[in-house]
């Protein structure tokens, strides 16, 4: 099965070596919205999550039954691997 959305922003320029409050004051400010309330892994310890070096948004996820990423990217005409998968 695959998932399909719009891909609604990519925040690259995450700062480093932070406290805590000072990266999901810069979360907030950049996704309007709460680390604890949007992030998959929030409940994981904030070192887990320190190490990501790049965050998006997906709107409008919904899931495509009968339909593998290979047969996407070909129905797309997407002849390269994607960067990156999420699971």
């Amino acid at each position: 099965m695959v998932a399909v959305g719009n891909l609604d922003k990519v925040w690259l320029a995450v700062p480093e070596d932070v406290p805590a409050e000072e990266l999901q004051h810069a979360f907030r400010s950049y996704f309007g919205a709460e680390w604890a309330g949007v992030l998959d892994a929030a409940e994981k310890s904030f070192p887990y999550n320190v190490a990501n070096n790049a965050y998006f948004a997906v709107r409008n996820l919904r899931p495509v039954e009968n339909l593998t990423l290979q047969q996407l990217l070909e129905q797309e005409g997407v002849d390269q691997p994607p960067n990156i998968i999420i699971s």
